[in-house]
């Protein structure tokens, strides 16, 4: 039988178009470790969660997410170590750029929202990053728009896909390792998925990854998501990554 977040998952997975890009012309981004600068709208379905501190009213983004619908957003357990209520957190929907410790509304195209419930999968196990998956429920429900827009649950009916592969990593992540403060700008990079018996060898993870987890960058470094932020993994497969039908723009509510 599937664990109850298998099964909200599966009740909450998007059942109209999802992965459609709204990205304008590109525009040339600056390499840092490998990554370029996203150009607005590449990535709608990206989240920005964003601890909340109420002495000084201020949100300090932490951790990235990816938008299902208009009610839920998918992230890692592992944000959760420290904050745990729903008052601690803040969702922006739309953004590019975020702003570390801002106390001003967000400008359209983003969205703020609140959290209304938070499931960890019930077996997360922390020191191994096993079940590291959460889901967030979004009040009131976020709206879809020319930068906002749900994200594709994979269809591996055969398993995770393997090595060779070549994929997307996104995020507000650190530009290098042990930086002191990620990027305000959405980052995104091609990567490749490698052999699980290469990153499990003795020289690199040394059996630590396990089959649940997809290993992703290159043997000689320099591009990946570093220090374990959460990321988002996107099959490339051209323009419209996992579009099924026309994406209809204004103030309709995602599926739901």
């Amino acid at each position: 039988s599937l664990p109850p977040l298998a099964l909200l998952l599966a009740g909450v997975s998007p059942t109209g178009p999802c992965g459609l890009q709204f990205r304008q012309k590109s525009q040339p981004g600056m390499r840092v470790v490998g990554g370029v600068n996203a150009a607005q709208g590449a990535w709608p379905w990206m989240v920005s969660l964003q601890v909340f501190m109420p002495h000084n009213s201020r949100r300090y983004h932490t951790c990235g997410g990816i938008l299902l619908n208009s009610h839920w957003v998918l992230t890692a357990a592992h944000c959760f170590k420290y904050k745990k209520k729903v008052t601690d957190w803040r969702l922006v929907f739309g953004a590019n750029e975020v702003v570390w410790g801002s106390n001003k509304p967000v400008k359209p195209p983003q969205q703020e929202r609140f959290v209304e419930k938070i499931i960890i999968h019930d077996k997360y196990v922390p020191p191994l990053q096993i079940n590291d998956i959460a889901l967030m429920k979004i009040t009131p429900p976020v709206p879809c728009g020319p930068f906002i827009g749900p994200g594709c649950l994979p269809q591996f009916r055969g398993g995770p896909p393997r090595a060779p592969q070549r994929c997307w990593v996104t995020g507000w992540g650190y530009l290098k390792e042990n930086g002191p403060r990620i990027s305000p700008i959405l980052q995104e990079a091609h990567v490749d998925l490698i052999n699980l018996n290469l990153c499990n060898s003795t020289r690199w993870y040394n059996g630590r990854i396990r089959s649940t987890n997809l290993c992703a960058g290159y043997p000689r470094g320099k591009i990946d998501t570093c220090q374990r932020r959460a990321s988002h993994v996107q099959r490339q497969s051209g323009e419209q990554l996992c579009g099924r039908g026309r994406h209809e723009l204004g103030g309709r509510l995602c599926p739901s």
